[in-house]
């Protein structure tokens, strides 16, 4: 996945090399005994009314740290049309994690977000993931 980041532009290098930076100041630590969804956004959520009633598509479910699906699902809103306040709530949340838990996972999905844009969509899509991604590079939004 870093390949592609580093190929694409100055951006995307940059976005990169704090990913590496990243994974260097908080190396993997145990996965934890958390569920994790790992592809948790708002296309695999069930509702009524506004209710969650399920959750979908759990194949890449595994065990670690369920704060990485916030994240993931922090991403999985971005250019929806989500309402801004559930948007500003779900920022609050994270800003409310722990750094050794909000920037490794922001780091995961930043790369995992330009990677699959860079290899799958327009240059306006990789634009906007590094938009996204670029929020949190020096800290909270």
């Amino acid at each position: 996945m870093h390949g592609p980041l580093r190929e694409h532009g100055a951006r995307a290098a940059a976005l990169e090399r704090w990913v590496r930076a990243v994974g260097a100041e908080f190396p993997p630590r145990l996965a934890g005994d958390d569920a994790v969804h790992q592809d948790f956004h708002p296309g695999n959520l069930l509702a009524v009314d506004g209710t969650v009633t399920g959750v979908i598509d759990r194949d890449g479910a595994a065990r670690g740290d369920r704060r990485l699906d916030l994240v993931t699902l922090r991403f999985g809103v971005e250019g929806t049309g989500a309402d801004p306040g559930v948007v500003a709530r779900l920022d609050a949340v994270l800003d409310g994690m722990p750094e050794e838990v909000l920037r490794p996972a922001w780091a995961h999905m930043s790369l995992r977000m330009v990677d699959w844009a860079i290899r799958h969509f327009a240059p306006g899509e990789v634009f906007r993931w590094l938009d996204l991604a670029e929020r949190r590079m020096d800290g909270p939004a």
